[in-house]
């Protein structure tokens, strides 16, 4: 009886668990993707919502050219929410 356990119940508990591991890898890798929400980075200047760099929607430091925080674009004259810097090198 204990072989026969054994000889059943053993490969198919290693093959659920392969299965359980799968999928938590998964997770991690489509987290790890979401630091890549790249958007275009606007300053207001000279009555303009103008863009000037890249940034990130993914809160952190503040996404900062020449002292001015960066923001998204509502329209040719008005400037949005405030955006976050991104590091290329992950």
């Amino acid at each position: 009886m204990k072989t026969k356990f054994l000889k059943l119940g053993l490969p198919l508990a290693v093959f659920m668990l392969a299965i359980v591991f799968a999928f938590a890898s998964n997770s991690t890798t489509k987290a790890q993707d979401t630091s890549l929400a790249l958007v275009p980075g606007y300053i207001f200047h000279l009555g303009k919502c103008q863009q000037v760099a890249t940034c990130s929607t993914v809160p952190g430091p503040r996404c900062v050219v020449e002292g001015m925080t960066l923001r998204t674009k509502i329209n040719e004259t008005q400037c949005g929410s405030e955006l976050y810097h991104w590091n290329n090198e992950r």
